[in-house]
């Protein structure tokens, strides 16, 4: 089974204002990481909201590209 798959790190379209999952500190959450079936990996067991810092940390240990930096428009001056 591989990891990125039983561990799915996903971004929030818009962050929202509560408690870290995993640090328990009030911050803005920027990640979901979706907890699924280790056998199958189809099943979704279970969720954790994640703010930046344990977002970047836990990209890290599934080895998944994310960022919080997103680009609306692309503007042409030609």
């Amino acid at each position: 089974m591989e990891l990125k798959k039983a561990l799915a790190l996903e971004n929030f379209a818009q962050t929202v204002y509560r408690k870290c999952d995993c640090c328990k500190r009030v911050r803005d959450i920027y990640f979901r990481l979706n907890i699924r079936d280790a056998k199958t990996a189809s099943m979704l067991v279970g969720s954790l909201e994640l703010c930046k810092e344990c977002g970047y940390n836990m990209g890290d240990i599934t080895n998944t590209q994310i960022q919080t930096e997103r680009t609306l428009e692309e503007f042409s001056f030609e």
